[in-house]
């Protein structure tokens, strides 16, 4: 049950994050399901992470259109790494977990984006979307290895008090 309360309320916080960032246009700029999804995966787990970072852009696209498609196609299981990751290596440190999240992430993006564009026509060289998927974004990167760190450790505070006094 616990499983379930978390991931529903991960994919509340992603769908209205994803809102904000798009009603200033900076939603492609900040990455807000790629940062929901490794917040859920580094304070939930490897489960309620990789769900959460599965579904997120299918439930963005049909509740606001964005990401549009056939981006959130690529994006599902580069998202699922980036919520999977955080949560298979809890004996990590956070940054060395967002680190291979990020490399793994974008690597399967840029595997997603090739093949699914061939099967939908889309015509790009494997270098090419290798370099796309490792450059767009940037400013998202760098905001999630410094919000994520940050709120993981102020949840885990939370979780050891149980959420008693002003953690």
């Amino acid at each position: 049950m616990k499983r379930l309360t978390y991931t529903a309320m991960w994919l509340a916080v992603g769908i209205a994050l994803a809102y904000l960032f798009h009603l200033v246009n900076l939603g492609r700029m900040f990455l807000p399901l790629h940062l929901v999804a490794m917040l859920a995966g580094a304070t939930s787990g490897a489960f309620v992470g990789g769900i959460v970072g599965a579904f997120l852009p299918l439930l963005s696209f049909l509740t606001m259109g964005m990401p549009p498609f056939p981006i959130f196609l690529f994006m599902i299981p580069e998202i699922f790494f980036y919520g999977f990751i955080p949560g298979i290596m809890k004996r990590s440190n956070i940054f060395l977990r967002l680190l291979i999240a990020i490399l793994v992430g974008r690597l399967v993006y840029s595997i997603s984006y090739y093949t699914i564009g061939l099967l939908i026509g889309i015509k790009l060289q494997p270098i090419t979307s290798v370099i796309l998927s490792f450059t767009t974004g940037i400013p998202g990167v760098i905001l999630q290895f410094i919000v994520v760190p940050l709120v993981y450790r102020r949840l885990q505070l939370i979780f050891e008090k149980g959420g008693k006094e002003n953690a």
